[in-house]
């Protein structure tokens, strides 16, 4: 079963674990949360280091297929703050196609992560794909690719995001530069975003073009994001929200 745009797998990214994996891109990362929008004028993503964007894109992917449908932000839920927690947050794009403007309330500190433009695969029974390899070959017939990216906070736009170049990819498959290989994802009960009866299902793959970003300063902001692409057909992504961070 496919999808374009659960808390815990082997290869889920656990809140202890991303702070390690923070600190891998130095203290000021971590240690100095609260106080990082005051000392950034303007946002920049996290760096890319290491595996980090594989794993948060893991744990997003996760978080997103926990939700059910009438919570479900990749359905146009209302409340951007069901299912979250720890120091990163998550923002989202649509399911399928189309454009979208959402308000959301976000604590200061919290790091922001979401896609720009992504796809999932993962075995369901009945499907015989209950192999990595046999699901990644699923995922590759779809086509999967981004034609353009765009991201910009508060008018600013983030800069290195042609496809062919940028190195805010991030994929969970069975080839070289993914990590994990896979990964498992469990959805409550229905109606939930893949309309499958409640459980966890695995093995999963993913591949997708994803921003961290530091933190923001108090205040109301403007984050809109998206692309054009394809997966099994075109894909466009245009996503604004309008994020309220309180202290």
């Amino acid at each position: 079963m496919r999808s374009l745009s659960t808390r815990r797998s082997s290869g889920a990214l656990t809140r202890a674990a991303l702070i390690r994996n923070l600190a891998a891109l130095g203290a000021v990362v971590v240690l100095a949360v609260p106080s990082i929008a005051a000392a950034v004028p303007t946002v920049k993503p996290v760096p890319p280091v290491g595996k980090i964007y594989n794993r948060l894109a893991v744990d997003w992917w996760q978080y997103a297929t926990s939700l059910p449908a009438a919570t479900n932000p990749l359905l146009d839920g209302t409340d951007c703050g069901a299912g979250q927690s720890g120091p990163v947050f998550f923002l989202v794009g649509l399911s399928g196609s189309g454009a979208v403007e959402r308000d959301c309330t976000v604590r200061a500190g919290k790091l922001l992560f979401f896609p720009l433009i992504n796809a999932v695969d993962v075995h369901v029974p009945g499907d015989r794909l209950d192999t990595e390899d046999l699901v990644y070959k699923d995922f590759l017939s779809f086509g999967f690719r981004a034609d353009t990216l765009f991201a910009s906070v508060d008018g600013a736009p983030v800069g290195n995001l042609n496809p062919a170049t940028t190195p805010f990819r991030a994929c969970a498959a069975p080839v070289r530069g993914c990590g994990p290989s896979s990964f498992s994802l469990t959805f409550p009960d229905p109606p939930n975003l893949f309309g499958v009866a409640a459980g966890t299902y695995a093995p999963a793959v993913q591949d997708g073009y994803y921003l961290l970003l530091f933190p923001l300063r108090p205040g109301r902001h403007t984050i809109k994001f998206g692309g054009t692409g394809n997966f099994g057909g075109p894909v466009i992504q245009d996503i604004t929200y309008n994020l309220l961070v309180t202290r």
